[in-house]
């Protein structure tokens, strides 16, 4: 069985960059360290990223229970896309980006390397 490597390569060294599984989370101060950048986020941004650390999608209505505790409606989804637009923010130049799953939710994984 072949288990899948969540890493991507650089074209130019051929060596992993960075992996969704090697990113440090630090519940108390909000913040994850991603190789040797540490990012800090406010306690709802993390509680939108931190269910995504596994690398796979979670939907749009898990992700409103668990980073503010409502159920999914519109006011509620365009607060979401606005948090995680500024996590995209705080992200960019790590080598980790959220992206969306249209129609479903999120997924947090590696960048695609940029030439």
């Amino acid at each position: 069985m072949v288990i899948p490597d969540n890493r991507i390569s650089s074209p130019i060294c051929q060596e992993p960059l960075v992996s969704v599984s090697d990113i440090q989370w630090n519940t108390k101060q909000h913040t994850v360290m991603i190789g040797r950048a540490t990012v800090g986020l406010t306690a709802t941004e993390y509680r939108l990223l931190f269910p995504l650390r596994h690398g796979s999608p979670v939907t749009y209505a898990d992700l409103a229970w668990t980073a503010y505790q409502y159920r999914l409606d519109e006011k509620v989804r365009t607060m979401m896309d606005k948090h995680i637009d500024r996590i995209r923010g705080k992200l960019r130049g790590t080598g980790i980006y959220v992206y969306c799953v249209l129609g479903y939710g999120y997924l947090l994984l590696p960048e695609p390397p940029f030439d």
